[in-house]
């Protein structure tokens, strides 16, 4: 029901808006009712048009499998609760469960007769199928009340408000029903008789009727005016019917129904004299006056006309592939680009049909689309489509072992030797038997493989469940020497018994040092779980010697062994520089341990003054020492102005040698980071903030973080400690910052999915008033500003402090948020008035903080939130579906 109710809420306003413009100055009631199962009501009654639409758009859709409901106590209501002769449209998306009390049914059919009212049942969904009974009830209404059933797709529902806006607009003290009969498919012929003079006729059906004809008394075809004219139901309009006997032939294809009905003008709306219709009106003599009619593309009772602006809702035009521009009295359609505008219809434009309509370069190839076109440089060539050149490449001009990269203009030469990537990831070992499986798909480019899981592709068969796959890959051929330069080579993926079930083909170069490199274009058969074994170079190494991730092994001083990359060569103590890391909760400085032991100093006898104020993390290849950026850990220093703030921490290290007799080696390291002043960094600078936090696990993604927390001003960059209460006047602002740490920040953004506040710690408390609710802002309260919702990794909302009714002091905020995967769809709400709903799927998550407290001394008058109220209150969850009266009094032409 809850896409039913978008849709609704679209053309709701749009249909009262179309009433009050037809009748300017009549008195209007308009009634509301829901109901599903087990509860029914409330009634809401008003005679203010604002009233209702907030009446209408504060439903919400709840629940749900519940089916069928409690329609027919619902229309009891409405009925007892409307004025006679009104115009009661019931919105369903399910049949009705108490049609079989036969009390509740009897005194509806006796309200109907009383007070003369029609019954409209719009359907967009059912519990069974149409020919059980519990949906049938709606028929026998429809068909005693002079109604209709609607039973219609959620595309269709503005085609049947525009049917409705029609109806409402004929005059409901001067007709006449005719004729109204309930059918079954086939051929259906009825007849009916005019003996009073009117002006015009209304022919209403509903279901599937292929096909309507109207015999006059002379038996001739009448030529009907359709009003809406589409499969599950039609309006024509037929003006000035003569005396006598008519005749209505059907052709229809399932249960169907139709009415006739008369209507008459009366005099105390109709002019004396066509002078007094507006000038955008036509005027009608009868029966001694004369009738006003505002023309197409204008709307009013008459003596006074607007224009109509056809291209403020879709449906009120037809530009479905154009730009609708509106004028006095009608609208026009501009066709996109890449369209002509071709008897009234946009036709796309084949660009490729000539070489002036684009602008493809002479040799490449056009493809013309709907609206536009691509080009496609030819085989050999590079370049956009607009401009194509020849690959330079193939001259061979980079030279042997080198690889040519043809650029937009230009080409350059790559030597992969030293342009690649390095992959030391240990699983893939061919003496791995796995107990966790990667995938290699993704690899694209030179590859160099070091540590301790080998140096390069085997050359023979590596069984199934090894090197952190199912299937392993390997080499199925040798590897070259310096002189082959760059060579093809076929790898195998070996699973079901089949060393080479799967294959593909990658080059390869042997490099100076006696190492290789690999261009692998992903995994062979595009499948997983696929990924490339290594081993060790059994012609310089022994199995038994691995290296670390920052060394390699290499050729020194006559022999092979592990030693520093080159990247991380030093000659003295001095020049060990460590890596510094600045992360959001810490700062790390990383130290090298081949630096060391290249310098004959000890790794593990490496000692740091005050160590208990600084976390350790020892590694193969790494030791590192962690300084937590909270406010008031031991020897952290915090300068920040108004954008930035800079931690600072020393360490001073003491290292020996490791050789026979004892030297020592002192090292002082001055770490420092910078960061610009954000919501998270903030929380770092005060100790004790007020924050709230929970945990988030996703299968397949990791582990996430969300934290919310309380600041200041609108800046979010100083957060409230929770070393003192925090107290508000009534006119202070309330400003909440969440976000998340953890997992791919390119993939997730944080819903704030509802926020509200309690008076109590209690996130239950039945108390509550809504700041944010389905993802959007409570629209009744103009002091709330949300920022971020959906579109990254934080969100943010703000408003004006307030006090719940009561002996209450404190106020809580609680928050259920969700992370939504960007890849799956769009993740922002449409909050334009209306309610929108956040993706069900996603899981919520709760956070709360608190307490704040009013200063109840400064506070003033103002409204305050109670459970249930309207406006600045919080406002319950609607019914699944709902039902509207709506009565015009006085509702004429």
């Amino acid at each position: 029901m809850s896409d039913d109710l978008f849709q609704l809420k679209l053309v709701n306003s749009w249909l009262l808006d179309r009433v009050t413009a037809r009748f300017p100055c009549g008195v209007r009631q308009y009634t509301m009712v829901e109901f599903n199962d087990p509860t029914v009501g409330p009634v809401r009654i008003t005679q203010s048009k604002k009233e209702f639409g907030d009446f209408f758009n504060s439903l919400v859709a709840s629940g749900g499998g519940d089916c069928p409901e409690l329609a027919m106590e619902g229309l009891q209501l409405a009925l007892r609760a409307s004025p006679p002769k009104s115009f009661i449209l019931v919105l369903t998306d399910a049949s009705a469960k108490d049609y079989l009390n036969t009390a509740l049914m009897n005194n509806i059919y006796s309200l109907i007769n009383t007070t003369q009212s029609q019954v409209f049942f719009l359907i967009t969904g059912l519990c069974g199928g149409p020919s059980d009974p519990d949906f049938l009830i709606y028929r026998s209404i429809s068909a005693l009340s002079f109604g209709h059933v609607f039973q219609v797709a959620l595309s269709d529902l503005n085609k049947v408000f525009n049917y409705l806006d029609f109806t409402l607009s004929r005059p409901s003290n001067s007709s006449a029903r005719l004729f109204s009969s309930e059918f079954s498919a086939g051929n259906y012929s009825g007849t009916f008789s005019i003996a009073k003079n009117f002006t015009s006729l209304i022919i209403t059906t509903d279901g599937q009727i292929y096909s309507t004809r109207v015999l006059g008394p002379d038996n001739l075809d009448v030529e009907l005016k359709a009003i809406v004219s589409e499969l599950w139901g039609s309006m024509y309009l037929l003006n000035n019917p003569g005396y006598g006997k008519w005749r209505l032939i059907i052709y229809a294809g399932s249960q169907s129904s139709v009415r006739v009905e008369g209507f008459t003008a009366v005099n105390t709306t109709s002019a004396k004299r066509c002078s007094e219709c507006h000038p955008n009106a036509t005027c009608e003599g009868y029966l001694g006056s004369v009738q006003c009619s505002c023309k197409d593309g204008f709307i009013g009772d008459g003596f006074s006309c607007s224009d109509i602006d056809e291209c403020a809702y879709a449906w009120s035009n037809n530009c479905t592939s154009a730009v609708c521009n509106n004028t006095f009295g009608s609208y026009t359609c501009t066709c996109l680009t890449g369209y002509n505008s071709i008897g009234g219809s946009c036709i796309d434009i084949d660009e490729c049909s000539s070489p002036s309509l684009n602008r493809c370069h002479s040799s490449a190839t056009c493809i013309n689309y709907n609206g536009y076109y691509s080009c496609v440089c030819p085989v050999g060539s590079s370049g956009d489509g607009f401009f194509c050149e020849a690959n330079k490449c193939v001259r061979g001009v980079c030279g042997e072992g080198v690889e040519c990269i043809n650029t937009y203009g230009s080409y350059y030469c790559n030597d992969p030797c030293s342009n690649n990537t390095v992959l030391n990831d240990p699983w893939r070992s061919t003496s791995n038997v796995n107990t966790t499986y990667y995938c290699d798909s993704s690899l694209n480019g030179w590859y160099r493989f070091v540590g301790s899981a080998g140096v390069r592709f085997p050359e023979s068969c590596v069984p199934e469940h090894r090197c952190g796959a199912d299937a392993p890959v390997w080499l199925n051929g040798t590897h070259p020497l310096l002189s082959d330069g760059i060579v093809n080579r076929t790898v195998c993926a070996a699973w079901s018994g089949n060393c080479c079930l799967w294959s593909t083909t990658v080059q390869v170069k042997a490099c100076p040092g006696g190492y290789h490199v690999y261009s692998l274009p992903g995994t062979p058969g595009a499948v997983c779980s696929l990924s490339y074994c290594t081993e060790l170079d059994p012609a310089t190494v022994n199995s038994s010697v691995t290296c670390e991730a920052d060394e390699e092994w290499k050729l020194k001083d006559g022999s092979y062994g592990c030693y520093c990359k080159d990247k991380y060569k030093v000659s003295a103590f001095s020049d060990i520089i460590p890596e510094l890391t600045c992360g959001i909760n810490d700062m790390k400085a990383s130290f090298h341990k081949c630096q060391l032991k290249s310098l004959k100093l000890n790794p593990s006898s490496v000692t740091l003054d005050n160590r208990s104020c600084f976390g350790f993390q020892d590694d193969p290849n790494t030791f590192s020492f962690l300084s937590s950026l909270q406010s008031g850990r031991c020897g952290l220093q915090i300068i920040k102005n108004t954008t930035h703030v800079t931690y600072m921490n020393t360490l001073y290290l003491t290292v020996e040698h490791d050789e026979v007799i004892t030297r020592n080696e002192n090292l002082t390291v001055t770490m420092s980071c910078d960061y610009p002043l954000d919501m998270v960094i903030s929380l770092n600078t005060v100790i004790n903030p007020i924050l709230s936090s929970t945990n988030i696990s996703l299968g397949g993604t990791g582990q996430f973080k969300a934290y919310m927390a309380l600041y200041k001003d609108g800046s979010y960059t100083s957060p409230y400690s929770s070393s003192s209460e925090v107290t508000l006047t009534n006119k202070a602002m309330l400003f909440v910052g969440a976000f998340i740490q953890g997992g791919d920040p390119s993939q997730y953004t944080l819903v704030m999915k509802n926020c509200y506040a309690t008076p109590s710690a209690n996130p239950e408390d039945p108390l509550k008033y809504y700041i944010i609710k389905d993802s959007c802002p409570n629209k009744q309260d103009t002091t709330i500003t949300v920022s971020g919702n959906g579109a990254s990794r934080q969100a943010t909302f703000a408003v004006q402090i307030f006090q719940f009714i009561g002996s209450y002091k404190y106020v809580y905020m609680h928050c259920a948020i969700s992370l939504c995967d960007v890849t799956s769809g769009p993740c922002t709400q449409v909050c334009s008035g209306m309610r929108s709903e956040s993706r069900s799927s996603d899981p919520s998550y709760s956070v709360s903080l608190g307490p704040i407290i009013q200063d109840r001394a400064a506070a003033t008058t103002s409204p305050s939130p109670t459970s249930g109220t309207a406006g600045i209150g919080a406002r319950a969850s609607w019914a699944l579906v709902g039902l509207l009266v709506l009565h015009l009094l006085g509702r004429v032409l």
